[in-house]
């Protein structure tokens, strides 16, 4: 089943919330591993808090049209 914005802002915001506090790379034994990208993630709970609001608020809303 497919996941809310909801759901999708709140993974986003743990996940740098993870990153903030662990640093974007960590190291098991000789093997370096990287976490997601901190601007990515930035940008994505940025597009998602958008997402959020506009369903709020119950969708696009068309305030003007031209007519051809």
């Amino acid at each position: 089943m497919a996941k809310t914005v909801e759901e999708q802002l709140e993974e986003t915001l743990t996940s740098i919330s993870t990153v903030e506090q662990s640093g974007q790379r960590y190291t098991i034994k000789d093997r370096e591993l990287w976490r997601a990208d901190l601007r990515q993630l930035d940008q994505r709970a940025q597009r998602l808090e958008k997402q959020a609001a506009r369903e709020k608020r119950g969708g696009i809303r068309v305030q003007r049209v031209i007519p051809l």
